[in-house]
Formats: C-alpha cells, structure tokens, sequence
C-alpha cells in the first residue's frame, strides 16, 4: 500500500512539474531588458471638457494616441538622444524584476517610451502577451498590434494579439501614460505551433541584417547633371512612400564645393530640367492641358523667361552649344482610337509603332519656331555640333528581307541653309553618332558588325553578339571607319567626346564592373577613372569639360553622387541619401570565387556570406545567374538584392557564364545559337566545384534563380541535371520558337540570340533545347513567376511549362503578379514577389514550409 502509495505521489509530481513546465512555456520569452526615453510630461488641450461633434471630451488616452515620435524610423541605442519638442531625451537601459515585469518609477500623467529588439530566424507566428497596469500601446515595426486605454489599479491587464513576422530583425516599441501607482508591465513572446527552440534572441542593439524594406525604402540618388561651369550640380531624386504604392520624384541643385542645396523641385509641377550650355541658367517645360510651354530661369538675376508656348504633342529637346536655339520633338500617335485594322509588318503590333516624332527648332531672341524634318518614318536627333551650324539625325525602319533586318540612315542638316547631306544609307547595324570637337569626324556607338567585319574581334565563333558595345572614329570627308575598341574587351554603354581636352569618356562593362574610362585618340590609350565605386549608372560631363558628374554603387553600398575632377583625376562624393538608411544594416562579406574549365576559360564568379557567418555550420545554397546577356554587376539592390538572400542564412554563388558583354567579343559572342547549352553546363560544373570545395554548404539543399533568359535558363537546367533542391524561374522561356514568334522583342532579340537560325530551319535549337519539349525529364520542384501583362517574355511561356508539369505529376507552382510586365515595380507587389520567393526557398532549402503554406494555403477548388 505505502509502494502504491509513493508511486502515486511521484506521479503526481511528474505531473505537476510537467503542468508547472507547460505553463512556464506558455508564457513564452519574456522580454527582460528594454531601452527607456526619459518621461516627457504631457498636456491636456484647451477646452478639453467640452463636448465635440460626436458629443465626446478630450481623455488622457486620446494624448497617448497622438502624442508619439516617428516611430517608423525610429531605432535607438543605449545613450543615444533623441530631440523631443525643445528638449532631449536619452535612452538608457533598465531591466525587469524577478517577476519579469518593469516597475516605472515615473510620476503621475508622463509619457514613456521603451523600445526593445528582437530577432527571429525564419517567419513565424508569434502571441504577444502584455500585461500591463498603466496605459499602453505596443507596436511591432512602427505597426500598432495591442492598446491598453485604462488605468489598473488593482490587478493588471493581459492581452494578448497573434503576429505573424518575418525573417530578421523587429523592434518593438511601447508608449506608456502612467499612474499615480502600479506603472508596470510585462511583455512576453511565445512562438505559435512547431517553431525552434531557439527561434527568438533578443537584444538592445539596433543592428539589423539587410531586409526588402531596406532595399526598397528611403531616399534615392537617381542621375546628376552639371551647369556649364561645373560648379553646380543637380541631382535627381526618387523615394517611395509606403505604405502606399506612389514614388515621389524630384530635383535639388547643390553647390560641388560646400554641398549647400540652393533649390529643391520638390512638390514642382515642373518638367524636363536642365542646364543650359551657358551661365547659370536651367530650363524647362510646363503643361498646360495637351499644350506645352517652355521657359528658362537665370538663377543669377533671379528672372523666369518664357521661350515657348502652346506646343502640342511635345516630345522632347536639347539645347545647342552656342545656347541660341534648342531642338525639340512633336510626338504624334497615329494608332489611336482603332476598332480593326490590318497589322503592317511584325512590329506594329507593338506599342508606338506607328507613333512619328519630327524635329523643330526655336531661336531664343525671337521665339521663331521652323520645322526641320518631316516625312513617314520618325527623324531621331543624334547630335549638334559646336558651333551650332550642323546637325546629326537618323531615321530606321524594318527589312525584313535581309539580316539583321533592321535598316539606318545616317543625315547631316545645315540648320541654316536646311541642306541635308546623307552620311550613311540602309546600314545594317546601326549605330549613334556624335560629333568630334572640329566637327570633321564622328564617335559612333554600335556593335561589333556596325562597320562590317573591322570591328570583330570573335575568334572562331561564327557571329558576333552586337550587344557588345564598341565606338568607332567616322572621317566626314572619307567615309573611312576606324574601330578604338577593337581589343578593348569592356562593352560600351555610352561616351561623350570632350570638347575642351579632346579625350572620350566612356562608361563601359567590365566584367561585372560599370566603369569611366578616358580614351586619348592621339596616343590611343584607355585609362581608368577613379569612381570611387563598383557600379556607375550614368555620368554628365560639364559644358566646360572640367569635371564629370556620376551615379554609382558596390556590392554592398548604394547609389551615391560624385563630382569627378578632371585636372585632379579625383572623385568626389556630393550626396549619400541612403546613409541614416542603412547605418544599422549589417553585410556579410563577399568574395571573387572563379574556376576554370577543361579549355582553360575562367568562368569567374562571387559569393555572399551571411553575416555573422560560420564556417563550422552548414548552409543551404542558392545559384544565381545572368538575364539576356548582360552580366549580372557588382549593384546594390536590384531586381534579386543577393545581399538580401546572404542576410536570410543563405550563402550565394553568382557567376557569369559564356555569353556575357563585358568580357571581350569573343567570350559575348558565345551567346550566338547556343541558347543555353554551353551556359547550362558551365553552371552545372561550377555549381558542383563550388560545392566540393566549400564543406559549408549543404549539398542537398541548393537551389537556382534567374529571370527573362535567366529564367529560361533556370527551365534548361532542371532537365540535364538533379543537383538542384529548388528551382525559380521569373519570366521564362519555355519555347524558344513560341517566344520568338510572340514576344514584342524576340525575333529582334533572337538577332543576338541566334542569329540567321529559324524554327523551320534550326529544330534542334528551337526545339530540342527548350524545356517544354523535355518537361518530362525535370525532377526538381520548380516554381514559375510570371506578371500577367509581361510583353517581352509572354506569360503563356509559364502556363506551358506549367500544365506540362502538372500532366507528368511533377512538383511545381505557378503565381502570377496581376498587372506586372516584365519586371515587378509596383512596390506593394515587388514585396509580396519578394516574399513569395523567400518563402519558396525557405520551404524546400531550409525545411521550413510554413510561410509558404500561410501565403499559399491549398484551396479545395
């Protein structure tokens, strides 16, 4: 009896410790340290015991609800200060008591903040429970989740509010109105469903990781131009503002020197900024209805000066560089209002086809407007020559009867005399041109087949790939053609030839650099700029020739603007607006990781750490890889922010297979009639040896991403190998011969892509190497992005691949992005893309499915 009798008791106490387990579990993790603001002391309004409208008095809990700092923005420190009204106020540390609560020690009516943080290691469900005596809000990331509008004097208050949060860093934020008495509160965080124990760290750091939010958000360095003198410069700005879908754009003129902003554009209903060629003046268009004006403004004299008036279906302009007239274009839709009609060729289906522009000219001191070109094909200017005199335009139009089809004439026009002169006609491979500094010879931009075979440098490879930039050097006199980038393997994105030294500057592809280059014709050397940055988006090189102004970016910094001097061959930089933005991000590290292929190609790549990365642990993998056949650069952000990936506990391997511009003709020339094959294999074997040699990546969980070709690529690869877990393809192309027959841009593109081939005469590219016709060797679970009003890549190449998939019982997913062409940029949809491709790979590279199924949850349709 005894011996049952202590067995009972000792069940009992199992039991009893289990339920005193449970309920300690239940309460979660209890947040124990905090960051508290000085208490501010709060005022009742005027007149607060009259009644309003609604028949309601002015209470203390209406003060709580709108007395409160910026706390979208807000992240403070321990120390920090932080400006309240007139006064500052600190932030220090305080901690709870043993009964896990913060006991306020504040007099009566004051407000209090405390912030702390917290971090969760992958998306989850989390109960907030707040216990609270005084009154209280509590907000999760700038986002109120709990109100507490009653004083408790007796027993506290408990709410509790079910979140979901993803990945990364959160800070929570409480406002408290105190008491006279009992001003204390508890808040604890207990994870909902089957989540890791160690799911949830908190801290009082405000350092994050990097987040789609930190991408996105913020003030933004967009392009820069330079006054005459380049003493100025005027900087172009954008920045969402959520949570809404809407950007805001505009201008700030700054002096280089101090940095003083004289003038901002912003909220200016004013269009089409910019310097004129001469003193301290801009210029610019107003709209009024369908009618256009324009006007200039002398920031000397502080005097506005209309110029013209009443412009209908206005394009475009560009000053001369004497400064006494300027060039605009008259824009007319001839496709407007039509019910039926008959296609003309295959680019009139296409948007703005049949849309015409024609160039005008406006003397300034008289107003006089004259029309220069007119005609059935559009007149597109090219350049002015310095003194004024002469003028550069083209005109284009399809032939379809011989390759590339596309033809151009090249004209000069005496814009006094109105002589025009032909310089080129039915080129083939077109180019831009402008004038030297004399005027006797021109800079011409084209591909490699601009001037037939002199400016291919290909090796053995049957074709070049033309969207490989190179610059040429047209006498005017001789019509000869001589090509300054022959065995310069940088592609060429743009150049402007300076008046003042005689040097081009260029900006070109240098693998997966965007660099400034100098080209000195007289001793034909190519010299490169110091820009301070990986990534230059677009550069201004002032009237004067003194300096260059710049946009630019790396890895792991975003666009800033730099001044580059000339004379001194140093950069400066003018603007950082994405600095308070990301002070408490943290990046991880990268590296160069190049291999080499049984030919002796370097195929060379990149990797991203997580931050905080070990390599004692194991890492899920994810492959990255180019779209169209433009390297994939060393930028911030962009369409897949690899960082971001990194800063999820990824490591990712970037690299920049055959094909790719900015690696020499040869190497681009490799995307000609391949469509993938060489590419595929050159992933695969790269994939393979970076996993053999880095034992920190899990081998069976690496996963692929690319979009447009990329994502073609991403189709391709699944059907010649199984290394992959996961796969995701945005944009791609299944039928090779169906998007080249559909897409707005394919048979153009395919000119590059594979050239001279055709489904009726090349099945085994078009057919053989499209993913569609070997859907059923794919194993990997594959999911398909697509925006449903995509015009490039059309969204049938994804509903293909789809239903094949689905018939042969394979694991694949299909979203659509409503509205959303080719690339997402609708910010409120750009997120959801984002968090649909995180949570993807969460599902299948970290065996977390949960955010997946919250997002997706299978409906019984």
């Amino acid at each position: 009896m005894k011996k049952i009798f202590t067995s009972a008791i000792l069940l009992f106490g199992c039991i009893a410790i289990t339920f005193a387990a449970q309920k300690k579990e239940s309460k979660g993790i209890v947040i124990t340290n905090w960051l508290q603001a000085d208490a501010v002391t709060l005022h009742l309004p005027a007149f607060h015991t009259t009644k309003n409208f609604d028949e309601q008095t002015y209470q203390w809990k209406n003060l709580l609800q709108e007395n409160q700092l910026d706390i979208t923005s807000m992240r403070p420190a321990e120390k920090e200060v932080t400006k309240w009204n007139n006064q500052n106020i600190s932030w220090q540390k305080i901690s709870t008591n043993s009964k896990g609560f913060v006991n306020l020690t504040v007099a009566d009516k004051k407000l209090v903040h405390l912030v702390s943080y917290f971090s969760t290691n992958q998306w989850a469900k989390i109960k907030i429970n707040l216990t609270a005596f005084p009154m209280a809000e509590l907000y999760i990331d700038g986002e109120k989740k709990i109100s507490h509008y009653q004083f408790e004097t007796k027993k506290p208050k408990e709410i509790n509010e079910e979140i979901t949060l993803e990945q990364g860093q959160h800070i929570v934020l409480i406002k408290v109105l105190t008491a006279a008495k009992n001003n204390n509160f508890q808040l604890s965080l207990n994870p909902v469903g089957n989540s890791a124990a160690d799911l949830i760290q908190t801290s009082l750091s405000p350092k994050q990781m990097l987040t789609i939010h930190k991408v996105l958000d913020g003030k933004k360095a967009r392009n820069t131009q330079l006054s005459s003198n380049g003493k100025l410069a005027m900087i172009s700005y954008s920045q969402t503002l959520p949570p809404s879908d809407k950007v805001e754009s505009w201008k700030e003129i700054q002096e280089v020197e101090s940095g003083k902003i004289l003038h901002t554009f912003r909220g200016s209903q004013l269009s089409n900024i910019i310097w004129l060629p001469k003193g301290n003046k801009i210029s610019y268009t107003k709209s009024y209805g369908d009618k256009t004006s324009l006007f200039i403004f002398d920031f000397e004299s502080g005097s506005e000066k209309k110029i013209a008036s009443d412009i209908t279906d206005f394009g475009y302009y560009t000053w001369a560089p004497t400064g006494k007239y300027l060039l605009y274009s008259v824009r007319k839709d001839n496709s407007k209002d039509w019910k039926i009609r008959k296609i003309q060729g295959m680019e009139d289906r296409l948007p703005g086809f049949r849309t015409r522009s024609f160039l005008y000219k406006l003397d300034v001191n008289s107003g006089v407007k004259q029309r220069l070109t007119y005609g059935a094909l559009s007149t597109n200017l090219q350049d002015i020559s310095s003194d004024g005199v002469h003028i550069l335009f083209a005109q284009s139009r399809p032939d379809y009867n011989e390759y590339p089809y596309d033809k151009q004439n090249l004209y000069q026009m005496n814009v006094e005399s109105f002589k025009v002169d032909t310089i080129w006609k039915d080129k083939l491979f077109g180019g831009y041109a402008q004038y030297s500094p004399d005027g006797t010879q021109l800079l011409v931009q084209g591909g490699a087949d601009c001037f037939g075979k002199i400016g291919e440098d290909i090796g053995k490879q049957p074709l070049a790939n033309n969207f490989d930039g190179q610059l040429y050097i047209f006498d005017l006199n001789t019509k000869n053609a001589k090509p300054i980038t022959l065995h310069f393997d940088p592609s060429i994105d743009q150049a402007i030839w300076n008046k003042t030294d005689g040097n081009i500057y260029i900006k070109a592809t240098d693998k997966d650099y965007v660099r400034l280059f100098r080209y000195n014709p007289t001793s034909k050397q190519f010299d490169a700029l110091n820009t301070q940055s990986d990534v230059v988006r677009n550069y201004n090189l002032a009237t004067n020739g003194s300096r260059i102004s710049y946009t630019a970016c790396s890895i792991s910094t975003p666009y800033r603007a730099f001044v580059y001097d000339i004379n001194t061959k140093q950069s400066q930089l003018i603007s950082d607006p994405q600095k308070e933005n990301l002070k408490e991000v943290t990046f991880g590290k990268t590296e160069d990781w190049n291999f080499t292929k049984a030919n002796g190609k370097t195929i060379i790549g990149r990797i991203y750490y997580p931050p905080n990365f070990d390599a004692n642990k194991k890492y899920p993998l994810i492959v990255n890889y180019y779209a169209g056949t433009l390297p994939v650069e060393r930028s911030y952000g962009g369409r897949y922010p690899l960082n971001l990936y990194a800063a999820m506990g990824y490591v990712v391997y970037l690299l920049q297979p055959s094909g790719a511009t900015g690696f020499g003709q040869e190497f681009s020339a490799a995307h000609q009639n391949n469509w993938g094959i060489t590419t595929a294999d050159e992933i695969i074997n790269g994939t393979k040896k970076f996993i053999a040699t880095h034992p920190f990546v899990k081998a069976d969980k690496v996963g692929c991403i690319g979009a447009s070709y990329g994502g073609f690529m991403t189709m391709l690869l699944q059907t010649r190998t199984d290394i992959f877990a996961a796969a995701i393809s945005h944009a791609g192309i299944s039928s090779i011969s169906s998007y080249w027959g559909e897409g707005y841009w394919g048979y153009s593109y395919s000119v590059n892509a594979s050239g001279k081939s055709f489904p009726w005469n090349n099945r085994k590219l078009y057919v053989d190497q499209s993913a569609l016709f070997n859907a059923d060797k794919i194993q990997t679970p594959m999911l398909l992005l697509h925006g449903s009003v995509d015009t490039n890549v059309p969204l049938g190449e994804s509903i293909q691949l789809y239903q094949a998939l689905k018939l042969l019982g394979k694991d694949v997913d299909f979203v659509q992005v409503k509205d959303q062409n080719h690339h997402i940029l609708n910010y409120t949809k750009r997120i959801l893309w984002n968090n649909t491709i995180f949570a993807y790979f969460a599902k299948y590279l970290k065996d977390q499915p949960q955010w997946w199924n919250d997002l997706y949850p299978d409906k019984n349709l």
